[in-house]
């Protein structure tokens, strides 16, 4: 089992904090685990934030901080390379999980030169807005919340489209706050979905979502799960832990459903 998720930046780089995820990786039975780090910890990558960081005063001053504190990407990667010659229990790959904003793709694709085993884009920004963050709480309704979908979904259509990733990372961060798609974004799930195995990208089954915002949803919505299955994507489980003791949570919810739609994408395939 995967965990294709997880974040070293509340730790130095040093082998005794890989050891701390490895350790929750083996108790709940996960033989593979994927370190990444936003690129906003990095000098090199400050560029891809400058809309995000004049949305608001909030974002400029968090920006700000990141930018204080960002170490040079070379850091990362020979850190890296040390752990990959390492023996560990488990299998490790180190990546970098990417905000993606279609003004920066220039800049992303020149990320592709470091020697990484996979690069996962996110969309954490809408045209300069950073939804996720907890200090910026927001709720809508009705129209508003579908324009809101709508323009998200097309954001990370563009992303899929783009080439420039390994994968895309956890498609139901929208939710962040309880706010689930209204209606019936089948035609978008479906075309996310084909941009992803066209280009051979996976998706990730993130369980995220419901550990760090307590989201009653686990993992994607059904119709959107279903529409990546459909399309061939190769779908992996991801924590998106940030702390040792999140690596691998939930993951036996969110293999079982798996399995369920699988087997439910099989019956509606078989019936047809």
């Amino acid at each position: 089992m995967i965990d294709a998720h997880i974040h070293l930046e509340k730790g130095s780089y040093c082998f005794d904090w890989i050891w701390e995820f490895v350790r929750a990786a083996e108790a709940r039975e996960v033989d593979e685990i994927w370190f990444l780090e936003h690129t906003h910890c990095f000098r090199e990558c400050g560029c891809l934030y400058g809309e995000m960081s004049r949305f608001n005063a909030y974002q400029h001053d968090w920006f700000q901080r990141k930018q204080a504190s960002a170490r040079p990407i070379e850091e990362y990667l020979r850190f890296a390379e040390r752990a990959r010659r390492e023996c560990f229990p488990v299998r490790l790959r180190f990546g970098l999980e990417v905000c993606y904003s279609p003004e920066h793709e220039r800049e992303i694709a020149n990320l592709r030169q470091y020697p990484l085993d996979f690069l996962v884009g996110s969309i954490h920004f809408i045209d300069g807005w950073a939804f996720s963050h907890k200090r910026q709480p927001w709720r809508l309704d009705g129209a508003e919340l579908e324009r809101l979908y709508r323009r998200y979904y097309g954001l990370m259509l563009r992303l899929a489209r783009s080439g420039l990733f390994s994968g895309l990372a956890h498609p139901n961060s929208l939710q962040c706050f309880g706010a689930s798609p209204p209606g019936n974004f089948d035609r978008e799930y479906d075309e996310i979905a084909l941009a992803l195995h066209e280009h051979q990208m996976y998706v990730e089954e993130s369980s995220g979502l419901a550990v760090n915002y307590g989201d009653r949803e686990l993992g994607m919505n059904r119709r959107m799960l279903r529409a990546m299955l459909k399309r061939g994507v190769t779908v992996l489980t991801a924590s998106d832990a940030h702390i040792p003791r999140d690596t691998g949570s939930r993951f036996r919810e969110m293999c079982a459903l798996l399995e369920e739609t699988r087997l439910a994408c099989l019956l509606t395939q078989t019936s047809d």
